[in-house]
C-alpha cells in the first residue's frame, strides 16, 4: 500500500541518524547532514497497501474487498515520489522509487491475509550557493502484515452490495538498518464499500497506526489515515459489428473486460515523532491528496492499474520536505 504524508517519520529518522561520523568536517551545513538526510527521507510517505481483490476500485487507498476462498492475489505496484525543501538558501531535491511487492491469499470465507515487502531506493541533491551534492540510498524496508475480515456486515442486493470491514496489521522492523524504523507499529481500522448496479462504488476507510519506540528510544509517531473514493466501472457490452466505426472498435477492444475509473481523497495526520519523550519539532503534520486513476483490466484475472495523486494540502510542522508530485504504476494478478 497508497504514499504519502508520513513526512515527520523522515524527519524523525533524520534526527537520530545525525551521527558525528556522518559529518564531515569543513563541509558546508547542508552538506554536512546530506546522509542523514538520506536515510530520514526513506521513510517520506511510508508504503501504501490495498488488500487487493482483481476486481479493485481503490488504488491509493485500502479498500474492502474479499478474494475467493483459497484464492490467491499478487500486486507489484511502483511508485514515484518527488520532493522538496528549500530554506536558509540551501535546497534538497529528493525522488523516491519505491516498488512493493504484496501477496494477498484468502484462508477463509471473509478472511484474507496480506504480507507486503517494500524496496526502496532514493536519490537525494543538496544546492548550496554553486555547491551540488548528489547522493542514492537503497534497500529493503520493514515488512508489513494484515489481516482483514469482511463479515462485521454485509448485504447483497441484485447487482450491488454494502460490505463493512475490520483490519488489523503489523509492520515489523526487517529492513536494512538505515531503511527501517527500528520498532513495531500497530494499524487497526475499519473500511466501507458501497456497488451500486456493479457500476458505481464508493469506498471509505479509516485507520490508526500506533508507533513503538526502538532501541534508541525514537518513536515516528502516531498516524491517522482516512480515505474515500469513487469509482464507475465501464465495459464494451457488445462485440462491435464487422461494419462498426473505428472508435466503436477501438472502444471494444480497449475495454473489452473493463476498466474503472477512480477519484480518491487521500489523507493522513501525523503527530509528531518523539526522542526518549521529546517531540521532534521538524515534524508531523496533515497532508491531503486528490488522487484520479483507472484500473484497466486486460483478462479476467489480470489488471493494470495507474494513479497520480495531487497534494492539495500540505500542512506539515517546521522544516520538512514537502511532496510536489506523485505517480503511482501497478499489476494484479488472480491465481484460483
Amino acid at each position: 500500500m497508497p504514499y504519502r504524508p508520513e513526512t515527520s517519520e523522515f524527519v524523525a529518522a533524520f534526527a537520530s541518524t545525525a551521527e558525528p561520523q556522518e559529518k564531515p568536517a569543513g563541509k558546508p551545513a547542508p552538506f554536512r547532514r546530506a546522509r542523514s538526510w538520506s536515510a530520514a527521507l526513506l521513510f517520506l510517505g511510508g508504503v501504501g497497501l490495498s488488500s487487493a481483490e482483481l476486481r479493485a476500485q481503490t488504488i491509493v487507498a485500502p479498500s474492502a474487498r474479499t478474494l475467493f476462498n483459497r484464492a490467491t492475489l499478487v500486486r507489484l505496484s511502483v511508485e514515484v515520489r518527488h520532493s522538496s525543501l528549500r530554506t536558509d538558501g540551501r535546497s534538497t531535491a529528493v525522488t523516491q522509487y519505491v516498488p512493493v511487492l504484496a501477496v494477498v491469499y484468502g484462508f477463509r470465507p471473509n478472511w484474507t491475509i496480506i504480507v507486503a515487502q517494500p524496496y526502496a531506493v532514493v536519490d537525494v541533491t543538496n544546492r548550496m550557493g554553486d555547491e551540488t551534492r548528489r547522493e542514492s540510498l537503497n534497500g529493503l524496508a520493514d515488512t508489513r502484515v494484515f489481516i482483514q475480515y469482511d463479515g462485521l456486515y454485509r448485504r447483497n442486493t441484485p447487482g450491488g452490495l454494502t460490505r463493512l470491514s475490520a483490519v488489523f496489521g503489523v509492520q515489523v522492523p526487517t529492513g536494512a538498518d538505515r531503511f527501517s524504523t527500528g520498532a513495531v507499529a500497530y494499524t487497526g481500522g475499519m473500511i466501507f464499500q458501497k456497488a451500486v448496479r456493479l457500476k458505481h462504488v464508493f469506498t471509505g476507510d479509516f485507520e490508526y497506526t500506533r508507533a513503538t519506540e526502538n532501541r534508541r528510544g525514537l518513536s515516528m509517531g502516531d498516524r491517522i489515515r482516512f480515505d474515500a473514493a469513487l469509482s464507475r466501472f465501464v465495459i464494451s457490452q457488445d462485440k462491435a459489428p464487422p461494419g462498426a466505426s473505428w472508435p466503436r472498435k477501438a472502444f471494444d477492444r480497449i475495454f473489452r473486460y473493463g476498466a474503472y475509473f477512480v477519484l480518491e481523497l487521500n489523507g493522513t495526520w501525523q503527530a509528531r515523532a518523539r526522542t526518549r519523550g521529546t517531540p521532534i519539532p521538524d515534524s508531523g503534520g496533515t497532508m491531503l491528496s486528490v488522487s484520479p486513476g483507472i484500473q484497466w483490466f486486460l483478462s479476467n484475472a489480470f489488471l493494470v492499474e495507474i494513479s497520480a495523486p495531487i497534494p492539495v494540502v500540505k500542512a506539515l510542522s517546521g522544516k520538512q520536505p514537502k511532496p510536489n508530485s506523485t505517480f503511482l504504476l501497478g499489476f494484479r494478478i488472480l491465481f484460483f
